[in-house]
């Protein structure tokens, strides 16, 4: 490359002239620019407008980052000041979170006393029921062994459902199956159930022979009749008096066929002169449950039921027990 020289001619004419000379051989060249003066002036003018613009870009930038930094600086107070309010907040949770806790500490403790305070409570109230249920079936087995002048068996019957009534009536709860007054309660029903108090034919309410001294209708003496003698054959099903145990079935010539039904406390019931039983040697009936057909076998003068009740194997008058239907 050459350099670069430039010369305003003194001629008249208005022109600007660059010659490049090169180093080595070659020819000079000329560049001349016409009305230079012009074209300096619109260039100048356009730096000038190039730096007013570039300038006032500047100015633009420079104040938009002074108002972000102004923005910034007032979103970061924000945050701050809510991260100062979440912290408040947090620490005020973690303090009603720790007095809760000791409220609901101090509420358990108290529930325990509270529950344990119930169950004594609780317990008491249940020994004495089942204390008073006991001294009254003291009265009432006595009366049902026939052991009482005070009352009938009749009364001691009625006095037992009234007991199994109060009892009812004093459990706590129908859903706690464990408790002492429930036990209560299903001990009095089984020995309610189990005395031999259901009349034991349909419609047959006439006794054709007594309990007692009896002119005996086949041998023709006096004797003894440890029962009594009832039924009509037109209603020949015979019921078990009460619940119990099947200890003994057969036939004998007296008795006939017959069935002998052990209650529990001294209780046992015989059916005699059957046709036919429907039970066997170990089977638990139910109170009202069928066993037999009336029947005219053994010493008999036609088809009945011959009833006893007998209380720790002596017999007694069955008219004391049941309760006609």
């Amino acid at each position: 490359m050459g350099k670069m020289t430039g010369k305003i001619s003194s001629r008249k004419r208005n022109y600007l002239s660059f010659m490049l000379v090169p180093h080595r051989r070659g020819s000079v060249r000329t560049i001349r620019i016409s009305n230079y003066r012009t074209t300096l002036l619109s260039l100048t003018a356009i730096m000038l407008v190039s730096l007013l613009t570039l300038t006032g870009y500047t100015l633009s930038v420079v104040k938009q980052n002074q108002e972000l930094k102004v923005q910034h600086e007032q979103e970061m107070n924000l945050i701050l000041a809510q991260k100062a309010e979440l912290e408040d907040f947090i620490a005020n949770q973690t303090k009603e979170l720790i007095e809760n806790s000791e409220l609901i500490s101090a509420a358990a403790t108290t529930k325990t006393i509270s529950e344990k305070a119930l169950e004594q409570f609780k317990a008491e109230y249940e020994d004495m029921v089942v204390a008073y249920v006991d001294n009254n079936m003291k009265t009432i087995k006595s009366v049902s062994r026939g052991t009482s002048k005070e009352m009938t068996f009749k009364e001691g019957l009625q006095e037992l459902r009234s007991l199994i009534e109060l009892v009812r009536s004093a459990k706590l709860s129908e859903d706690y199956t464990n408790e002492k007054i429930e036990k209560k309660e299903k001990e009095l029903t089984n020995y309610l159930n189990a005395l031999p108090t259901y009349w034991p034919v349909d419609n047959g309410t006439t006794v054709h022979s007594g309990f007692g001294r009896r002119l005996h209708p086949i041998y023709g003496y006096y004797r003894n009749h440890d029962g009594i003698d009832i039924g009509n054959k037109k209603y020949p099903t015979i019921y078990a008096a009460g619940d119990g145990k099947v200890i003994q079935t057969g036939r004998n010539s007296g008795y006939g066929n017959f069935v002998i039904i052990d209650h529990g406390n001294g209780f046992r019931t015989v059916y005699a002169h059957l046709k036919s039983y429907s039970v066997k040697v170990g089977e638990w009936v139910k109170k009202g449950q069928k066993i037999a057909i009336m029947g005219n076998t053994g010493t008999s003068t036609g088809t009945h039921l011959h009833f006893e009740i007998q209380i720790n194997g002596v017999p007694t008058n069955p008219l004391k027990f049941l309760e006609k239907r």
